[in-house]
């Protein structure tokens, strides 16, 4: 079989109680583990209700992709989240990734005179990154948004969640459901596009000196960020990618202009301090803090918003490999395609090869851990922008995750 398998729809399912799959569950396990804040906002959401519902408790600490794979490399955690494959140090012999998050990178921005979204190529997106584009407005910020935009409106629909919660006082559980608004899928799961919206538009932007917040930990989110500039503005951003922001970016040295933040809170807090800055992010870090979201324009020329079906539609077009990576594909022209998501792996031991791993209880825990993480987390919080992964890549996440026991 060809090592390289074409990848799959990765999709909000249709409803969380289609979820049937989920073994059963170690109880009363506590699990450590670190690493990319890209996955923070879902994991912190959904362990709470994974405690209520399993018994298991997780802490989770971020720090950044690159301080998920030390922790994980030197044995100080249970798990490690990773938005990109082990690079500059050796992994472990037997390390899995296990696929089990979707979600796009924003691109955010603290504009307050500006009361719509603004619309950038990643040509643009690659000059303001770069340090070329220092002002907001600048004429090539202006001819992005003064033209004709042609955005997808993707269809959606309202399906039943459970949601259970505990009394700490009595420890009965009570169990409740809500209906939340998650993307309508077709039979393959797919995300549907129900409409474009073609408009004219012509958006005043500030005379506003901008200031570029990056990542100053080793990131993955950093990583395929500067590989999505690569792909899409090599001109702009020749240097490869990497998990350094200042070893990708294409200056000898950062501009005047940049400012600095270790993860994702940090990066979204220093955005929020300065009126004129903009970053890369989590979606949810620009939703939660109100900032504004660029539409980014994808290789097939529409405007699309860093949505969960956007995401889903992208990575549709990308390749599984036989560790469980996926490589997006950035010039294929996929209709509604946000051209900015990305997958993120959660990091484990494959019992089946040699080499240090937990006992047989943390490793039953992990795997039930990334189970719940992969089938039920998005579903429940669709509000947090994670895309549930089904089809192909789904089955190759479950095949991983079945190696860590």
């Amino acid at each position: 079989m060809n090592s390289r398998k074409r990848l799959a729809i990765v999709a909000i399912a249709t409803s969380a109680l289609l979820i049937s799959t989920t073994p059963a569950f170690a109880k009363d396990v506590v699990l450590n583990g670190s690493g990319a804040t890209f996955a923070s906002p879902l994991i912190d959401a959904c362990k709470v209700e994974y405690a209520a519902s399993k018994g298991n408790t997780v802490n989770y600490a971020g720090g950044g992709s690159g301080k998920g794979r030390t922790d994980f490399t030197n044995n100080l955690v249970d798990f490690a989240a990773s938005d990109a494959p082990f690079v500059g140090i050796s992994e472990p012999a037997n390390t899995i990734y296990a696929p089990i998050f979707a979600a796009p990178i924003a691109v955010m921005y603290n504009l307050p005179t500006v009361k719509e979204s603004i619309y950038l190529t990643p040509k643009t997106v690659a000059l303001i990154f770069s340090g070329e584009i220092s002002n907001w407005n600048d004429s090539r910020i202006a001819k992005d948004n003064e033209r004709t935009i042609k955005t997808p409106i993707f269809g959606t629909k309202k399906v039943p969640v459970k949601t259970t919660s505990v009394d700490k006082k009595t420890k009965k559980k009570t169990t409740k459901t809500t209906y939340k608004t998650v993307p309508d899928v077709d039979s393959s799961g797919k995300p549907v596009i129900a409409s474009y919206d073609t408009k004219t538009v012509n958006i005043d932007l500030p005379n506003q000196a901008i200031t570029v917040w990056y990542r100053t930990d080793n990131s993955g989110t950093t990583e395929n960020f500067a590989k999505f500039l690569n792909k899409t503005a090599k001109t702009e951003w020749p240097k490869k990618e990497n998990q350094s922001f200042i070893v990708s970016q294409p200056n000898s040295g950062l501009p005047f202009n940049f400012q600095g933040g270790s993860g994702s809170a940090a990066q979204s807090a220093g955005v929020k301090s300065k009126v004129g800055s903009i970053a890369y992010s989590e979606v949810s870090y620009a939703i939660d803090n109100k900032f504004g979201i660029a539409l980014i324009q994808n290789a097939a020329g529409e405007f699309v918003e860093p949505t969960a079906a956007g995401t889903t539609t992208f990575l549709g077009g990308g390749t599984i490999n036989d560790n469980g990576t996926v490589d997006p594909d950035f010039v294929k022209k996929i209709p509604g395609a946000y051209p900015l998501g990305t997958a993120s792996y959660g990091l484990a031991y494959d019992t089946s090869k040699p080499g240090k791993y937990k006992n047989e209880v943390m490793q039953k825990a992990v795997a039930e851990w990334f189970t719940y993480a992969l089938e039920v987390c998005p579903a429940k919080f669709p509000e947090k922008g994670f895309s549930l992964i089904t089809g192909p890549l789904a089955a190759k996440a479950k095949s991983q995750i079945a190696k860590i026991k």
